[in-house]
């Protein structure tokens, strides 16, 4: 028997049994980390996506990626996300996320 592949395993849910909306997130990233698209072991100039990292309390440092350029919170800037998702694989949790502001 095989197992269907899903065509959009991130969840909102998943990202809500992990990173709590009851306490801050921080922003780590100081710039944003451009992913390039690989072809045959190099690096393409194509943009694959973003990504920023983010901590919270009882968290280890995480990282979300975007599919368009987010502007990098200042460094230990207090944000939340728009439409944050998370997939599991493996044991491993990734997350992306639509937008990320800062919360003043």
């Amino acid at each position: 028997m095989k197992i269907s592949k899903k065509t959009n395993p991130y969840l909102e849910s998943t990202a809500d049994r992990y990173v709590s909306k009851d306490k801050p997130v921080y922003s780590l990233s100081t710039s944003v980390d451009i992913q390039y698209v690989w072809e045959n072991n190099r690096p393409t100039s194509e943009i694959k996506d973003y990504r920023l990292w983010f901590a919270q309390e009882g968290l280890p440092p995480f990282a979300v990626k975007f599919y368009t350029e987010p502007v990098a919170p200042k460094f230990l800037a207090k944000v939340n996300f728009e439409k944050l998702a998370g997939l599991e694989m493996k044991s491993n949790v990734f997350f992306q996320a639509d937008r990320v502001m800062e919360v003043k």
